[in-house]
């Protein structure tokens, strides 16, 4: 090989390796943007349990907090907190006072509009909190449920059934003479209800028979009429159980109208919400006092984020409220950003790196318990047999 070919090969992979091919470049590769060196970034920070919480000795946790801390130990950046009102987060973001919230910030129209988002770590919903029937509360309770219309309805039902049946054993049996009486009308008809009870429930006692054929073969077929009839009234009687259950674990809009609700004071998203469904309600500075306040029968339901209730409740009113499974009007929750924040990129692809790993669900469960519901997981990765 001469000089000449030589020469043109190193030159050929001198150009070929020094050309900057940006199209052919990993797909997920994201250019990673770290701060000004020496700079911190400064994390606002609104204490909201179960998402932000700030233990007695000053060290901060919670679902929201724990992720961000992740994933900027990932990043490899610094930061310092400076704690702020939900209402002044945005503000502080457009005027550059912080660089990112590490709180429970719900995407909205309104705020997504202003200010940049994370991808979303959790999907949020409002629950309702109520309280625990006790004392003589809770025998009124079952009072009620005893004599509602649907424990009622059935019962009649049958009533009118074993009635019936007994006013054919009456016609059958009342030309016979019961020792030396004949029977009268109310008298043969109460002893074939009786007659009709003891058949239907299997006790029979033997002592109250139908004499002639007519009524022995009625006897025959309501034995088995009653066989199937039995096992009805207990299957209506459970689902009339279970919708009394449910009717108590369900809350509409319509409910809401119609009793006390308290929530967060405003420009929280349960005042704002209530507000736009024209629901009248009661506002609080803090979650707490209205959890008191409803604990104090002063409220009939508090209306707030469900994952916090659940949290709340769980902690200081366990066996005094209830938060019920219905929840409504949800939302993803984020990390807030200033418009065009060169963080958001490497943020993101922390925060899923980290939502696809085990970790992530054992925080959840940490904060929420076991009974995590799965769509309040939007990017969690599921195994297969887990």
């Amino acid at each position: 090989m001469d000089l000449k070919t030589i020469v043109f090969y190193v030159f050929f992979l001198a150009v070929f390796f020094g050309f900057p091919f940006h199209g052919f470049g990993a797909p997920d590769a994201v250019p990673i943007t770290t701060p000004e060196k020496g700079k911190k970034l400064v994390v606002g920070i609104d204490p909201i349990p179960p998402f932000a919480l700030r233990t007695e000795e000053g060290q901060w946790h919670g679902i929201s907090w724990t992720l961000w801390h992740l994933a900027v130990s990932r990043l490899g950046w610094n930061y310092e907190i400076k704690l702020l009102p939900l209402d002044e987060i945005i503000p502080a973001l457009l005027s550059g006072e912080i660089d990112v919230a590490a709180t429970a910030f719900g995407i909205t129209e309104g705020r997504d509009a202003k200010i940049d988002f994370s991808v979303p770590y959790y999907f949020s919903s409002f629950g309702v909190a109520t309280t625990k029937p006790r004392g003589i509360h809770a025998w009124m309770a079952l009072s009620k449920d005893l004599f509602s219309s649907y424990l009622l309805k059935p019962i009649l039902f049958l009533t009118a059934i074993l009635f019936f049946v007994s006013v054919l054993f009456w016609l059958c049996e009342r030309r016979k003479e019961i020792g030396e009486k004949k029977s009268g009308f109310f008298r043969g008809v109460g002893n074939a209800f009786l007659l009709s009870s003891e058949t239907m429930t299997t006790v029979g006692y033997g002592g109250n028979v139908p004499i002639t054929k007519m009524g022995r073969t009625l006897a025959c077929i309501w034995m088995f009429v009653s066989i199937i009839l039995v096992t009805s009234f207990t299957a209506s009687v459970t689902s009339s159980l279970t919708t009394i259950q449910l009717r108590k674990t369900l809350y509409d809009l319509d409910d809401l109208h119609r009793i006390r609700v308290g929530c967060l004071a405003p420009p929280s998203r349960s005042a704002l919400y209530l507000d736009q469904q024209g629901i009248h309600h009661q506002t609080f500075d803090s979650v707490q006092a209205a959890l008191k306040a409803l604990y104090q029968r002063k409220l009939d339901a508090v209306v707030y984020d469900f994952s916090t209730l659940q949290y709340l409740v769980r902690e200081d009113y366990r066996n005094e409220l209830a938060v019920l499974p219905q929840t409504f009007n949800p939302k993803f929750l984020a990390f807030p950003l200033p418009p065009d924040s060169p963080l958001r990129r490497p943020l993101n692809k922390a925060i899923l790196e980290i939502m696809e790993t085990p970790v992530w669900h054992r925080i959840l469960v940490s904060y929420i318990g076991k009974d995590v519901v799965p769509s309040m997981l939007p990017f969690v990765k599921r195994n297969n047999g887990h």
